[in-house]
């Protein structure tokens, strides 16, 4: 019986690396034979063809794949990594995920979440009284259009630097 395909956007940030660390533990308490895909997007100006020829920022894909690569080695889990190049990070991480038929994307995100509504711009992790959490419009898409269901991993409120906001928002 074959395991879980995990699909992890990856681009060495703190954040990938936590969405890293969290999907490779999760193939590897499956205990069948899961697959993690890490993935890299090189997002190409509309001014460029999207084929065009980027060797630094497509070697900066590799680099950090590579390192990707050798965690998942370490943690012994099977691992695919997938360079793409595209106009929009989101669209092509979404797109990966149907074709590959992927069964869980994790996804690192900073703790700095912005929230329109409410009165105004506060940190806040919850959703109330008509606010939104605005997590990039990357993250955005992908929560809004992946096929798959979708983890989300962030930085717990005590690692963070500054005061911690309760999350909810003042009608």
């Amino acid at each position: 019986m074959a395991g879980i395909s995990v699909l992890v956007p990856f681009d060495r940030s703190p954040e990938a690396r936590r969405g890293l660390d969290v999907a490779l533990h999760l193939a590897r308490v499956d205990r069948r034979k899961s697959r993690v895909l890490p993935i890299y997007v090189v997002e190409v100006e509309r001014s460029h063809p999207v084929d065009s020829d980027l060797p630094q920022e497509s070697a900066q894909g590799e680099a950090c794949l590579a390192e990707a690569e050798a965690v998942a080695r370490q943690a012994k889990v099977s691992c695919e990594a997938i360079l793409l190049q595209a106009r929009s990070a989101g669209p092509a991480v979404v797109d990966v995920a149907a074709t590959e038929a992927i069964d869980l994307l994790v996804l690192g995100v900073s703790h700095a979440n912005t929230v329109h509504g409410g009165g105004g711009e506060q940190t806040a992790l919850v959703r109330r009284s008509g606010a939104a959490i605005d997590l990039g419009h990357t993250a955005d898409y992908i929560l809004s259009h992946a096929p798959c269901e979708v983890v989300v991993v962030r930085e717990p409120a005590q690692n963070r630097a500054g005061p911690v906001n309760s999350g909810f928002i003042d009608d």
